[in-house]
């Protein structure tokens, strides 16, 4: 639906301001009319076959909300900052967090503007949301940017963002940085357009500066992190129109604004409003969304190999679903050859006009290849150990120790300086881990592996016998 307001202002001489109308639907009533939507409140009491367990509703449904996954010890919460909970566009500053552990939801405190189909994100203990809507259309997309502190919780604002935006998404990177990427940037005398621009935040000197951009401008897009890329699939490619396009920016170590951004295959439909998230072993997950640029919600999910750039059909959604808040957590300290894979989806667009309170909880144990926590007490500073043993054939043990959180790489180069295995790209807690190598087709000679976690980095020698 088409909004155009008329604005008539009375003073010496008279003119008129006419605002361009929103032609992307971001409210229930913009897309269905005045009362033709409905808000569920009820649980549906049912259990679906699988991993998927229904939670406890959210104190009251809403959809397009910020939200990110926090982890503490064995606690796991899943943040939900603003959204709409009428269906007609208004934002709330209301902000929820629920307990995975006990299975509750309890308010934290608002925001200082409300927002709505703002992005998210987290670094440690602080969480971050910008951008979106705080009132209905056809107020101008924000530009504001806050911090959470999850121990005070309190809220401080930061610089804006660079652009009026919504549909964005935002991915953490290490332990300072934060990319903004893409979306629809909208102000009332400009009209949408579409971004394929990429912003890099420092949390410590509190700037900005442009990264490089998208290949193409796209909104509403699914987006997942994994190790140093960033990928992104599908989303809005205009009013009428969907992409099932998708590409992974590799980042640059030395440079981070640097990204290069490559195209990868197709998603297997065209699709926005979906959700990302990185599973163990090189895999992401999509889920839900809208296979139309209405509100067409989903049950769909597809995996994706990252080694093998494929995608492929993966168990449903328990109910069709779009524009939820959802989050996801790798358990940081079962790592036994294990890992605990919780996946937590809340309110959101269920089935045409309808949105919800509903919680559900995927938890799934996965196989994790080589890398085990033997100890998760917090050393005094980063280390690397030698290889045992060594010389070794056909397999070897590689330990090292993490102070605190860190992006994690542990890598393999041989004797020329080529690199030719990366055991650990990812974000680790703090503790002490082993990897143990399996030397599968590689000749005897020297080899090399390499210890980056934030600023430590440290190498070591080891030699293969056949």
């Amino acid at each position: 639906m088409k909004v155009f307001v008329t604005i008539t202002i009375l003073s010496l001489t008279a003119f008129q301001v006419i605002l361009y109308s929103q032609t992307v639907p971001t409210t229930l009533r913009e897309m269905f009319g005045e009362k033709s939507y409905s808000m569920e409140t009820e649980s549906l009491n049912r259990r679906v076959e699988g991993s998927w367990k229904q939670g406890a509703n959210m104190p009251f449904p809403r959809y397009y909300s910020g939200s990110v996954m926090y982890t503490r010890n064995d606690t796991l919460w899943l943040y939900v900052f603003g959204g709409d909970t009428t269906g007609a566009g208004h934002a709330t500053t209301a902000c929820l967090r629920y307990n995975v552990n006990t299975d509750k939801w309890e308010y934290v405190a608002p925001l200082p503007v409300p927002m709505r189909v703002n992005a998210a994100v987290r670094i440690g203990d602080k969480l971050y949301t910008m951008g979106g809507f705080s009132a209905p259309f056809p107020s101008p997309a924000l530009t504001d940017f806050y911090e959470y502190d999850i121990n005070s919780n309190t809220w401080i604002k930061l610089p804006d963002i660079p652009l009026p935006l919504f549909f964005h998404g935002a991915e953490s990177f290490e332990d300072s940085l934060i990319y903004i990427l893409g979306g629809i940037e909208y102000t009332p005398g400009r009209g949408e357009v579409w971004s394929n621009k990429v912003f890099l935040y420092n949390i410590f000197n509190q700037s900005f500066r442009p990264a490089t951009d998208l290949l193409k401008a796209t909104a509403g897009f699914g987006h997942a992190r994994y190790g140093t890329k960033i990928f992104i699939t599908a989303g809005l490619k205009s009013t009428t129109e969907l992409w099932n396009s998708s590409s992974s920016g590799e980042v640059n170590i030395s440079n981070r604004e640097q990204i290069n951004w490559t195209l990868k295959a197709n998603y297997s439909i065209g699709a926005y409003a979906h959700y990302g998230a990185p599973f163990p072993n090189n895999e992401i997950y999509y889920a839900g969304g809208s296979n139309t640029t209405g509100l067409s919600p989903l049950n769909l999910t597809f995996e994706y190999k990252i080694d093998d750039d494929t995608y492929q059909p993966a168990d449903p959604l328990p109910i069709n679903w779009m524009a939820a808040a959802a989050g996801f957590n790798f358990n940081p300290n079962q790592r036994s050859g294990e890992e605990i894979v919780v996946l937590v989806v809340a309110g959101g667009i269920t089935s045409g006009p309808a949105f919800t309170s509903q919680t559900w909880v995927f938890t799934d144990t996965v196989d994790v290849q080589g890398l085990n926590e033997i100890t998760n007490e917090v050393p005094e500073s980063f280390s690397l150990v030698q290889n045992y043993p060594n010389p070794f054939n056909p397999s070897t043990t590689i330990q090292f120790a993490l102070p605190k959180e860190s992006f994690t790489k542990l890598e393999i180069f041989n004797a020329l300086g080529e690199k030719v295995s990366t055991l650990v790209s990812e974000t680790l807690s703090a503790g002490t881990y082993e990897y143990e190598w399996e030397t599968k087709g590689l000749p005897s000679g020297i080899y090399f592996y390499r210890l980056k976690a934030n600023h430590f980095s440290e190498m070591k020698k080891m030699v293969l016998l056949r």
